[in-house]
């Protein structure tokens, strides 16, 4: 089935549930101004909430199109060996003499001991 009737559906039942918000919001005022305290809200507007809620899920649901399998091995099968301990997140790049933990060898200290006017800071 094609897609344009489920979006429609989930634009009618965003609809519905904006007149409902709306519809409750102004039963609220109306109770503020006649000074009724903890009145319940009316069953017209309930009903009307889940409903529109019920149709924007429905439609929502539809609209996103097939799921994926929660097997892993039918996403691990296309692999190679090689790829399936590749985690990107914990590359690590390493440039000698850069970066906030340098290795203390001897040229190093021995660089270190020139003068003032030849050090550099290095972060």
């Amino acid at each position: 089935m094609e897609a344009w009737p489920w979006k429609l559906l989930v634009g009618v039942g965003l609809l519905a549930l904006t007149h409902a918000a709306f519809s409750a919001a102004q039963h609220r005022s109306h109770a503020r101004l006649t000074e009724k305290k903890y009145e319940p809200l009316p069953t017209d507007i309930v009903l009307q909430t889940l409903l529109a809620f019920a149709l924007t899920c429905y439609g929502v649901v539809h609209t996103a199109g097939d799921f994926r399998d929660r097997d892993a091995t039918s996403e691990l099968k296309d692999m190679a060996f090689e790829t399936l301990r590749n985690r990107p997140s914990f590359y690590v790049f390493r440039r000698s003499g850069y970066g906030l933990f340098q290795r203390s060898d001897t040229t190093h200290s021995s660089n270190l001991s020139t003068s003032s006017s030849d050090m550099r800071l290095k972060f």
